[in-house]
């Protein structure tokens, strides 16, 4: 470095140096050899070649200058030069570096490209001539920049246009300003440009920035144009804008839908086909008009009085394109039609009604207003004071007529009226200021509240009732309020709460809090009475509760209240409810006594069902001594004359349980828990077991007994055989019993039939003794006859009519009767049942359900031996052998350690009764168990079916009955199996 001229003891301080110094040969190209940091980080590290001409820099530019600009990477940087010495030095110095800050402004390259761009015409000129034009001159004005440069510009700028421009320039040089002028300047083509220039005079010197607005103005004129055509418009409808395109026929509309809906419909056309007739109109007008581009304009008639008025131009911007409006009076048809209805509304509006202005005179008067004044005409009416004679005030219209005050409000006031016929009413006058294009006017209404006023008089003296009502009603009227933030409050009490809570008059004007109500119910009713509160608040149901309060008498602290009360839900959220307090203290002690006495009936009831039971017990036992031993001599082959005797035997016998039977019903049904079977059977085989099970009933009395059924009826129904087989039997027999050598016919006949039901028509008639008018509801009664003697003649309880009508009932019938005396009698009834499907059995089934009843091995369980006698002797006679236990215990081992076809079990036995035997048989063993029993309460017929019996006999029992049970026990356990 020494050798170059470097001083090694400055080298440290110039290469730390924060200004740039760099050193460069002497001789082409000038290489830079040295370069400090600064310089190096700022230009040298950057250089593709190190040399000044590399840099771009013409160094011979500067040998008479010190100090140079270099231009690098669109940055400037300043230099102080040294050129070599005649000492002999061979290199530049280049030093003080530091880059030149042009505050925003653009680089050269910069300014050369916005000098350049056709983004806007610039230009520089001196005086009136032009010393730089950019290119964009060519483009919009069609010249050369050199045809146009150093030339005079006056003979470019239009005639109109020079003077002013001439000005401007003047006063620009006197008072150097930034100025905005558009000038038409003539174009090479010799068409005239608009010109929008910023101008700015430097003494001499100008600067021009010029962009063409030669289109924008014409669109601007354009606009204009149809803008002005808008405002002109006359029609009520807003104006609709259109462009036509004369060449192409095309016709638009630039916004249908400003189209009203009311013109499509008052014109009868669509948009298509108002489209067509506005490009026909267009097309004629357009050869009848000379000058298009002034403007044109034509009315349109169409049906319904509908106009169009359509005007326009010719476009200066698009040949063979037009340009305009038009608007169309549907909206004036539309208001038109409105005014005349508000006119007729005004003169029929049922109030009367004049407009005056501020002196009095009438403006307007409906024909109420002559009406209610008997006025003929409404030019009859010109002033106010004309109504003078009408009213007892004769001046009162000064007062209407200032009444008005303040515009915003209706003024209201009442007057009396006498009318034409002398009748005196009571007006209301109501008045109005209102205003209309700065006049004042005054809109006077007269309404007659004659009737209004009777009517709140009416409601005054009808609020006074009930004002006096609530006071004299026993009890007390409340209403309750429960706000929206969970108060509750009385917002009313009558007085009778007074003698209802025990109140003072004092107590009850503070008696408002619900928490005062609530502290005087009886402690143990304050839970039922919040809860059903809370209830009804929620479901919005009606309020009802009974309770004690608090009476203040010591002899009896608490009295019964019932309160009831109907909630309503508010729109503002609030819960009210109406209701009234009364005292039911002394309701509450009858109550008392009547549950006391109900105590007493129901007590006297058990004890009556007790004694029918042990009745029914205590007889039913030597009665079935009696049936069996009969069963068992009819089986020893007895003479006729035994048979007779056997007979007479038995038929008492059969009397005397069918009196126990209907005993047992009649308490049943009084117990509500008789119920009615739905179970299919052949209603013709039904028949056909009654007639023939009563035949040797008919042969005794001498009676012809007969059956007649319809067709159809031999099918199977759903219904109860059992209860349908008693009511028949009941009038069957009644029938026969009053009967001597006569008729009894049954008839049944097929009513009605649908697909799934049938009505069936019954009828037993015979031709007895009658009865009379007077006895035909009578005999229905419970335990009751026609006279008292029926019941030595005819014997019987009383009850098999009364049975029979309340059974039909419990069937869905209702029994009648005809009877006349001494002709007979007919008892009628009709009865609906369900049709049944037959089942049809395969030969298998009918195979396994006829099972051999042969030497069967039975249990009998019977601790009674006269009882047990009489059944073992039933039991031998039908071939089957049988073992006897005496109670419960002995029958439960007895099962245990034998096999057994079916066990007969008494219900009432010593050590362990009937029940408990069966429940612990049916542990170990399947095998069927029938009940024998000779008691009738209900309980035990109940519990014979929870207790797993397979069956039920009743006794005296019916030999033959038993041995079908047995077998049907016996064939289902055999199925199950």
């Amino acid at each position: 470095m020494q050798d170059r001229g470097i001083n090694s003891t400055f080298k440290k301080i110039i290469y730390e140096s924060s200004e740039m110094v760099f050193l460069a040969d002497d001789t082409y190209p000038y290489s830079i050899f040295y370069g400090n940091e600064s310089f190096e980080n700022q230009i040298g590290d950057n250089l593709k070649e190190r040399t000044l001409v590399g840099l771009g820099l013409d160094i011979t530019s500067y040998i008479f200058k010190e100090e140079l600009i270099l231009t690098h990477e669109n940055k400037d940087y300043s230099f102080q030069l040294e050129l070599p010495q005649e000492s002999g030095s061979n290199y530049y110095l280049f030093y003080k570096g530091k880059e030149v800050k042009t505050h925003g402004l653009p680089s050269k390259k910069e300014a050369y490209k916005f000098f350049t761009s056709e983004l806007d015409l610039i230009a520089i000129g001196k005086n009136d001539c032009l010393t730089y034009v950019n290119p964009l001159v060519s483009p919009v004005l069609g010249y050369s920049p050199e045809e146009i440069l150093n030339t005079n510009l006056c003979p470019f700028i239009s005639d109109e246009d020079l003077p002013e421009i001439q000005h401007l320039w003047k006063s620009l040089k006197e008072n150097q300003r930034n100025v905005i002028h558009t000038i038409r300047f003539k174009s090479k083509s010799g068409e005239y440009k608009s010109l929008e220039c910023s101008i700015r005079f430097e003494l001499e010197v100008f600067f021009v920035i010029a962009r063409d607005v030669t289109q924008k103005l014409k669109e601007q004129s354009e606009f204009a144009k149809r803008e002005n055509l808008l405002t002109s418009s006359k029609n009520s409808s807003a104006p609709i804008k259109w462009n036509f395109y004369a060449v192409r026929k095309e016709f638009e509309l630039e916004n249908p839908n400003q189209v009203s809906q009311d013109f499509y419909n008052q014109s009868g056309l669509s948009q298509e086909a108002l489209t067509t007739e506005l490009t026909n109109s267009l097309e004629n007008l357009l050869k009848k008009s000379t000058d298009l581009e002034s403007g044109f304009s034509e009315k349109i008639q169409f049906k319904g009085g509908c106009t169009i008025e359509i005007s326009g131009f010719k476009s200066s911007l698009e040949p063979n394109k037009y340009i305009g409006i038009f608007s169309e009076n549907s909206s004036f048809i539309k208001l038109s039609k409105e005014i005349k209805l508000h006119k007729s509304l005004w003169l029929e509006s049922p109030e009367a009604m004049v407009v005056v202005d501020e002196e009095g005179n009438i403006m307007f008067s409906n024909k109420e207003a002559l009406e209610l004044f008997g006025l003929e005409k409404l030019e009859s009416l010109a002033h106010l004071s004309d109504l003078n004679v009408f009213f007892e005030e004769g001046e009162n219209w000064t007062d209407w007529v200032k009444a008005y005050g303040q515009e915003k409000f209706v003024t209201r006031f009442s007057t009396l009226l006498i009318n034409e016929k002398g009748k005196q009413l009571t007006l209301e006058v109501a008045t109005k200021k209102s205003t209309v294009d700065g006049d004042n006017f005054v809109v006077i209404s007269f309404r007659n509240i004659s009737e209004r006023i009777i009517l709140e008089k009416t409601l005054e003296e009808s609020g006074d009732f009930l004002m006096n009502l609530t006071e004299q009603v026993p009890g007390g009227l409340y209403q309750l309020v429960l706000n929206s933030e969970g108060q509750m409050n009385f917002s009313f009490l009558s007085k009778g709460i007074n003698s209802v809570l025990g109140l003072s008059q004092e107590e009850i004007l503070e008696f408002k809090d619900i928490s005062v109500a609530i502290s005087k119910v009886h402690p143990q009713d304050l839970p039922q009475v919040i809860m059903s509160s809370v209830a009804s608040a929620r479901k919005l149901e009606p309020w009802q509760c009974q309770f004690r309060v608090k009476s203040g008498n010591p002899d009896q602290p608490y009295r019964w209240v019932l309160g009831a009360a109907r909630p309503q839900s508010l729109e503002n959220g609030d819960m009210v409810w109406y209701g009234y307090l009364t005292d039911i203290t002394k309701q509450k002690e009858f109550e008392t006594k009547l549950d006391e006495a109900r105590k007493t009936a129901e007590k006297a009831n058990q004890i009556k069902s007790d004694f029918l039971s042990m009745i029914s017990h205590e007889l039913r036992t030597p009665l079935n001594a009696i049936s069996g031993s009969v069963y068992s001599l009819f089986q020893e082959n007895p003479t006729e004359n035994q048979k007779t005797a056997l007979t007479t035997i038995n038929f008492a016998v059969d009397n005397l349980i069918i009196m126990i039977n209907d005993l047992l019903d009649f308490q049943k049904i009084e117990a509500g828990k008789l119920t009615i079977e739905k179970n299919p059977f052949n209603l013709q085989d039904l028949l056909d077991q009654i007639v023939k099970g009563l035949s040797f009933h008919a042969k005794d009395s001498q009676n012809i007994l007969e059956l007649h059924v319809s067709e159809g009826l031999n099918t199977f129904v759903k219904g109860d055989k059992t209860r349908l087989s008693q009511v028949l039997n009941n009038l069957i027999t009644n029938a026969l019993k009053f009967t001597n050598k006569g008729n009894v016919d049954i008839k049944v006949e097929l009513v009605a039939q649908s697909k799934n039901k049938i009505k069936v028509y019954f009828e037993v008639k015979d031709t007895g003794i009658g009865i009379a008018p007077e006895n035909q509801e009578k005999i229905f009664n419970d335990f009751d006859q026609v006279r008292p003697t029926f019941s030595t003649k005819y014997g019987g309880t009383g009850l098999g009519l009364s049975i029979t009508r309340k059974l039909l009932g419990l069937m869905g019938g209702n029994i009648a009767l005809e009877s006349e005396v001494g002709k007979g009698s007919k008892f009628y009834f009709e009865l609906e049942f369900e049709v049944a499907q037959e089942e049809q059995k395969t030969p298998a089934e009918i195979s396994s359900s006829s099972p051999s009843y042969e030497g069967l091995h039975l249990l009998m369980a019977e601790d009674n031996d006269v009882n047990a006698l009489v059944l073992g002797k039933i039991i031998k006679k039908w071939g089957y052998t049988f073992d006897r236990a005496v109670n419960g215990l002995e029958a439960v081992e007895a099962a245990k350690n034998r096999n057994y076809d079916c066990i007969l079990m008494d219900i009432q036995m010593p050590e362990m009764d009937g029940f408990e035997a069966t429940v612990a048989i049916k542990k170990f063993s399947d095998r069927p168990v029938i009940a024998l029993t000779a008691a009738a309460k209900l309980e035990i017929m109940e519990k014979i079916q929870e207790c797993g019996f397979d069956g039920f006999v009743a006794k005296p029992i019916d030999a033959a009955e038993l041995l079908k049970r047995i077998k049907e026990v016996i064939s289902e356990k055999n199925q199950r199996s």
